[in-house]
């Protein structure tokens, strides 16, 4: 299992306001589409990183990992950077419809 916005991402854009009840809620929720099944190699190779520093190497992925890493940040109010911007709007230029 992964998280679609890392635990440490979540920090640095917010988290470090919440109580733990809201940190625990985040790191388990299972409404949004916030963990996900993911492998061995490409939760090592995500770690803590967002899609400024980390994309997901199937690029048929893109669209679907920019619009689920979006609706996390908004539904849970984490901010996001420029960087993050940038290449979440670059990946959502995937998207068909």
């Amino acid at each position: 299992m992964d998280h679609m916005v890392p635990l440490a991402e979540a920090w640095r854009s917010g988290a470090d306001t919440w109580t733990a009840e809201q940190r625990k809620e985040f790191g388990n929720d299972l409404k949004d589409p916030q963990l996900l099944i993911a492998s061995e190699s490409s939760s090592t190779s995500k770690f803590d990183s967002g899609p400024a520093d980390w994309k997901p190497t199937n690029h048929a992925f893109w669209c679907v990992y920019a619009k689920d890493y979006t609706h996390i940040k908004s539904v849970w109010k984490l901010t996001t950077t420029d960087k993050e911007k940038t290449a979440l709007s670059s990946m959502l230029d995937t998207c068909t419809n």
